[in-house]
Parts: C-alpha cells; structure tokens; sequence
C-alpha cells in the first residue's frame, strides 16, 4: 500500500509541475449557465422564446425582441445562496458506508446571502402602426454567478496491514462569473413573422481554490508513525473572452399562436489561466516539498444548440413550451495553438434542456410559475484525462479528483404589477421572482489510474440555490 501512495505522489507531482493544465471538465464551466434575466422571465422558467416581449430572450431566440411595440428599459437586483451537502445526508457524525467497506462524510455547506445586478437592458421599437417594423435591444445578463464550498472525507480500509484505514480529505472552492453583452436587430413583418439576430460579447472570471490531504496511521504492531503521504494544495484563476451568435424567427398564424425556432452558434472562448499548486510528500525523500506557478492560454469552443419554442395565449392566460438541443459532443479545447484532439467526444455527449411557464393577468397583476430541467453534458463515468493529444501525451496530467455535473432543476415563481399607460403612453412595472434550484453533482477521488484493490466511492452532491429576484422597468 506504501508503493501505491507512493506512486500516487510522484504521478500528482509530474502532473503539478509539467501542466496543470486545462481539462474538459474546467472548460465546462464556461458552459454554465443559471436561470437569469428578468423577474418577469424568470417566474416563468425562462420559456418565453416564442411569447417574446422580454428581454431575456435574446440570446434564446433573437426574434422575440420584435414582438416589442413600444420601447423598454429595465433593470434586475437578485438576492442569492446556496448549500452544498451529500445526498443521502452523509455527516462525520452519520457516515455513509460505501463500496468495500469505505467510509465518506461531508459537511452541510452554506454560502451567505449575496446581492447582484442579474440584468440591465433596453429595446427601442421603430414600431409606428405600420404593417413592418425594425427593433433594435441591449442588454446587460449575469449568465453565471456561483460560490460554494464542497469537501468530503472518507476511511478507507488498507488490504494489506491488518485491517488500519488511512483518511482522506478533499476541499474544493469555487467562485465562477461569467457575463454577456448582447446586441440585437430585429424585425416584424405584418405582425404575423418576426426576425431577429444577436451578438453577444462575454466576460469571464473563474476562481477557485482547495487542498487533497491523504493519510497513512501509525503501525499499531510496532507503534511507530507513518508518513503523512501526499499533501496537494491547488489554486487557480482564469480570466477571458468570448463571441457568439444567434439567429431566430417567431412565427405567429393566429394571434393566439406563436411558434419560434432558433439557432446559437458555439461560443469561442479565449482563457488565460494561472494556477499556484504546493505538494509535500514523504518527507525526507526527494519530493519532500515542491511548489509550481505557471499559466497556460486556451481556446474553447462550446455547442452551438437549436431552440424549438411555441407559446398560447387564452384570453388573460399565456403558456410557453420551450425545447433546446446542446451538441456538446462537437466541442473543442485547444491549449498554446494545439488542439487536444476528441476532447469532446471523448467526455461530452448532447444533451437537452426543457422549460415550461405561465403567467396568468388579474387586472393589473400577473401570477407566474414555470419549471426547467437540464441533462449533463458529460458522458457517464468520464474523467479528465489528458493524454488524448501529441501535447499531453508526455504528461499523462490528471486531477485527484471528479465532479460530474448530472442534472440540474429549477421551480419558480412570479408576481408583477403594470401601471395603466398615461398620457405620454408609459407605463411603469413592478416584478418579482422566487426560484429554486437543484443542481446535482458526481463526485469521486480520481485515483483510477493507479492499480488498487479498493474501488472509490461515487458520492452524489446536490447544491441547492435560492434566489429572490427584483426587476423594475418603464415601457414608453
């Protein structure tokens, strides 16, 4: 068991100092998108590409913004914070038992209670009565706004020394920001189709930080320590760029009707990255302690997706249904100018994303409520692996540990207030949101590639995430 842990430590080392380098799994985070916007969109669930006259739908289908008659400006403040925890509940006092008798536990991980602005945008209507009309919008969107802490902890048995279990500890850090800017023309041609185009510019800055301790207890047959094996602390930040496109149509037969279709190209993603890692492993030996600081640029290439979206409107009553196809597998990652080759289609699959929504008006009052579901863009059991390209092929770099995004699910709901129109025709809104969040997780210590007796256990991780949302806008 020695020369496992050993081996362990030197291979942890070679992948600190060689590249700590980029991984499907990192890049996916650029992919990561909540449910944000506009209070109104938000109550629903996000499923307003066909129904339009909203902002938030600009990047989903741009032609939604055509719908607009007047122009519009708004702005949205959210309240957000989020838990971390084991699914069964798995504490140091109540461990869970896992495969071959391993022991994981985990703390319940609370974020505070953080303000943010989710959303500034505006939209000016060249809409004058006439049959054709041309829209032009802006707006402001948070698409990514996360801080959570995970760890866990395990005793696992040794097969060879009479029954000691050696402990592990894991801690994993994370902030992740990811902003866009879009920049929308749209038109309506007879009021019965609509057209739209957006470009989208985003700012990026991922963050995170954390430690793997692994463990060797004393020899109880000659009551002398052992060494504390390996010690790995791993910090790292990325700041970036990217550019995408989308185009969209709302078709609307019957005024009852609308039927909206939507294409988004990839986003390309420029990254620098830095990272500081410290490893300290069997003192005394060579790899007594060492410390790498390095950088490395990519390039990642997301899916591009198809948005099928249809929306009813029964007198005071309007539905959305919203369909959305991510062909993940057709990603890339390219690190310093070269291509890690089948990055994506060696750990991501396409996937499919659903929303639903309603919004019933009393009066000047509208109640809302709409639901969202999402698969993974991972295939199941995939690991960061580098060695899939002529770059990485030297280095066989991995990480020590695996945290697999398999589901997320979102429950909102909505109340809004609108002002009858005055004279100037303004109108002034008032609306607000509730939405909960359940984003679940894989976690597993990444030791696959080391010959053990003893499988890991795969540990389901859900981060709970509620957020009270506020958007106040004038229509004029």
């Amino acid at each position: 068991m020695k020369t496992y842990r050993f081996t362990f430590a030197i291979a942890m080392m070679v992948a600190t100092v060689a590249v700590n380098a980029q991984s499907s799994f990192d890049a996916a985070k650029l992919y990561d998108e909540e449910l944000n916007g506009t209070a109104r969109y938000v109550g629903m669930g996000g499923a307003m590409g066909a129904l339009g006259n909203d902002m938030s739908v600009i990047s989903h289908n741009p032609a939604g913004i055509g719908l607009y008659h007047n122009s519009d400006i708004n702005m949205s403040i959210s309240f957000f914070g989020n838990s971390v925890e084991t699914n069964p509940l798995a504490t140091l006092d109540n461990p869970v038992k896992a495969y071959n008798g391993i022991k994981y536990a985990s703390h319940n991980n609370k974020s505070d209670v953080l303000p943010a602005i989710d959303n500034i945008s505006m939209v000016f209507s060249g809409y004058d009565g006439s049959e054709n009309h041309v829209n032009f919008g802006f707006a402001y969107r948070k698409l990514l706004n996360t801080d959570f802490n995970l760890d866990y902890f395990d005793d696992q048995p040794e097969p060879d020394d009479n029954g000691k279990t050696a402990q592990r500890d894991f801690q994993d850090r994370q902030r992740n920001k990811i902003n866009s800017f879009d920049f929308n023309i749209s038109c309506g041609l007879s009021d019965v189709l609509y057209l739209g185009w957006t470009v989208g510019l985003l700012t990026t800055d991922t963050w995170s930080e954390g430690y793997f301790f692994d463990y060797y207890p004393e020899d109880p047959s000659t009551n002398t320590p052992e060494e504390k094996i390996v010690a790995v602390e791993k910090m790292n930040t990325a700041t970036g760029a990217g550019f995408n496109m989308a185009f969209g149509a709302v078709f609307r037969p019957i005024p009852a009707l609308r039927i909206g279709v939507a294409a988004k190209s990839p986003t390309w993603f420029r990254q620098d990255l830095q990272y500081a890692d410290f490893l300290k492993a069997l003192p005394g030996k060579t790899f007594d302690g060492e410390k790498a600081t390095a950088g490395v640029k990519y390039r990642y290439t997301s899916p591009w997706s198809i948005d099928l979206s249809a929306g009813f409107t029964v007198l005071q009553t309007a539905l959305g249904f919203e369909y959305e196809r991510h062909f993940a597998g057709r990603s890339s990652l390219s690190i310093d100018n070269v291509q890690m080759l089948n990055q994506g289609a060696v750990d991501y699959k396409d996937y499919s994303l659903m929303r639903f929504g309603i919004e019933q008006n009393i009066g000047k009052v509208s109640l809302r409520a709409g639901y969202t579901t999402s698969g993974s863009m991972f295939k199941d059991g995939a690991v960061p692996y580098l060695n899939d390209s002529e770059y990485n092929q030297m280095r066989q770099s991995t990480d020590c540990q695996v945290i697999r995004p398999v589901e997320r699910q979102n429950f909102s709901l909505g109340l809004g207030y609108c002002s009858e129109p005055d004279n100037d025709n303004t109108q002034f809104y008032f609306d607000m949101a509730f939405v909960h969040g359940i984003k679940k997780n894989e976690f597993n210590i990444n030791e696959y590639y080391i010959e053990s007796k003893y499988a890991d256990p795969t540990v389901n991780y859900n981060v709970i995430t509620n957020k009270l949302l506020v958007t106040v806008g004038w229509n004029f």
